[in-house]
């Protein structure tokens, strides 16, 4: 299911192998954290979901994933604070004052709602591409078996992750035959524009095509004939981990309600 790197050893697309600490964690208590970062991005009001993306941020580097971390949140967040910062900024009219800068008429209340937004974004994303930077999907699902969720279940939730580097190696193949039958892909945006169908119709009729096979592999290997699998090496789990996890799943309905009360 994931790509071979060098030597033999797995990695999928997003993966960055490591010893940290946040490597050894059992892929369920990052899961939970992930979901535990997911609604403080919302609950927490902008002054701590800043803070929470610069926390996220900083352990992500700690971790060792830092440069394929780094280049996927700039890749995600720049071109998103751009457009908020032409809309809010500079074209929505806000109400209250407008401050030039360099030419320009910036609304501050825009600004500020810009921030918020972003602030709100980042802690989402920090928290999810630190777990997709430091869990291997094979190992994501192992967790989830060996804790006896059901496999039609634990399949839903770990093949995204499985499938995202074969996709992508698939996507990249169809680009260079394309290329190589005389596709222009290198001319001006609405060139590329009118190239892309041919594209994207192979790629869709070859994934629903191994989403086909892959049912069928699975249903002849019985995948779901025992409601639980049995897992040889499951990743390490222990009694610690497992309050941590509870604390913080209950954590998340007074994380709700502060919210609630804040706004």
């Amino acid at each position: 299911m994931a790509a071979k790197g060098p030597g033999g050893a797995d990695h999928a697309l997003l993966y960055v192998p490591g010893r940290s600490f946040l490597h050894r964690l059992n892929p369920l208590t990052k899961l939970t954290l992930v979901l535990w970062c997911a609604v403080a991005a919302f609950a927490l009001p902008p002054q701590g979901a800043i803070p929470l993306a610069l926390v996220a941020t900083v352990v992500g580097i700690f971790a060792g994933a830092g440069k394929v971390f780094a280049r996927r949140l700039f890749i995600t967040l720049a071109p998103l604070s751009l457009a908020l910062f032409v809309v809010h900024g500079m074209l929505v009219d806000h109400a209250g004052e407008r401050t030039a800068v360099f030419g320009l008429e910036l609304s501050r209340d825009g600004l500020a709602y810009m921030v918020r937004i972003l602030g709100r974004i980042a802690a989402l994303l920090t928290g999810s591409l630190l777990f997709v930077c430091t869990t291997h999907p094979a190992r994501l699902l192992k967790a989830l078996d060996s804790h006896h969720f059901p496999p039609g279940m634990a399949y839903v939730i770990a093949s995204p992750l499985l499938l995202l580097e074969p996709f992508t190696q698939r996507a990249r193949a169809i680009r260079e035959a394309q290329m190589a039958r005389g596709l222009d892909l290198q001319g001006s945006f609405f060139t590329r524009a009118r190239a892309f169908p041919a594209l994207l119709m192979p790629l869709v009729t070859l994934a629903l095509a191994d989403i086909d096979h892959r049912a069928q592999v699975l249903d002849g290997r019985g995948f779901r004939a025992m409601p639980h699998r049995t897992v040889l090496d499951a990743p390490q789990d222990s009694g610690a981990q497992r309050a941590a996890r509870w604390v913080i799943l209950l954590s998340i309905p007074v994380l709700i309600a502060g919210g609630l009360l804040w706004h």
